[in-house]
Parts: C-alpha cells; sequence; structure tokens
C-alpha cells in the first residue's frame, strides 16, 4: 500500500520498525491512523481487539478501545498471501498440508467416514502445537512506541 504525502513520516517510521515486535500507539495522542490503513479480515482475532488493519510496509494494526497495537509482518497478507503464509504463518500453511494429506491417506485405507474427522483433528492439532512453538519464541511484549505525529 502506497501512503499520501500528509503521513509520509509516519509510514517512514513504520518502514524502520523490525519485523513481528508489537508497538502500542496510545488513542491519545493517535486517535486515529492515516487513509491508508485499510480495516481487513485477514489476520488472527486478538482478544480485545475491536478490528484489524493493514497498511504500508507490511503493517498489521489491532485497534483496541485505548490503543492501536501496530507490528510489521514480513509479506503483506493482502498482496502476497502465500508469501505471508509462507514467512508469518506457517503454522497454518503446514498444518493445512497435513490434514489434507492425513484425510487423502485414512480415505485411501477405506475409511472414508473417519477420514475428514482425522484431517480436521491433525489439522487442529498441528496449529495448536505451531502456535505454542510461535509463542515460546516470540517476545509478546507491547512496546509503547514514539511514533511521528499526525498532520
Amino acid at each position: 500500500m502506497r501512503c499520501s504525502e500528509p503521513c509520509r513520516g509516519f509510514c517512514r517510521w513504520i518502514e524502520t520498525l523490525p519485523h513481528h515486535k508489537k508497538y502500542v500507539l496510545r488513542k491519545g495522542e493517535y486517535s486515529k491512523l492515516p487513509r491508508c490503513f485499510k480495516e481487513t479480515i485477514l489476520g488472527e482475532a486478538v482478544p480485545g481487539s475491536v478490528r484489524q488493519l493493514r497498511g504500508p510496509a507490511g503493517s498489521h494494526v489491532h485497534e483496541f478501545t485505548d490503543r492501536w497495537v501496530l507490528h510489521r509482518d514480513v509479506a503483506d497478507a493482502e498482496a502476497d498471501p502465500l508469501g505471508h503464509l509462507l514467512s508469518d504463518a506457517p503454522e497454518y500453511l503446514v498444518s493445512a498440508i497435513a490434514g489434507i494429506a492425513t484425510a487423502l491417506l485414512a480415505k485411501q485405507k477405506r475409511d472414508g467416514k473417519n477420514a475428514l474427522l482425522a484431517g480436521w483433528s491433525m489439522t487442529a492439532f498441528l496449529l495448536l502445537l505451531g502456535k505454542m512453538g510461535k509463542t515460546i519464541g516470540e517476545d509478546d511484549r507491547e512496546n509503547e512506541a514514539k511514533a511521528p505525529r499526525l498532520s
């Protein structure tokens, strides 16, 4: 996504952020985000968040009543969904492929009734395992951000 000139300093600041680190922008200082941030359904729902937005430089924002929590993804989910799955959310891709493979194998063994259940079970198990592994390696703290003021 391209950014309009009035908020270019804010967008340049986003480009300097490391990937996957969370930053908090208090709504007292940032009552709204620039127009280049668009609401999206792509992404995980975060408990307590009101909605999600995506913006320039792979930015992904969860809106809460009192704050915005922003992080940068390596690949933009809307512009490059496969790249996003591979680099930012591989647990979804791996669990889906494993679930499909499990269902196909179960069906091949003439257990068609339980094939779908086996596939869903494998998908859920691997997704949960992937999420746990990702959580262990992530710094989940929200860091207070000092972003450039918006015009």
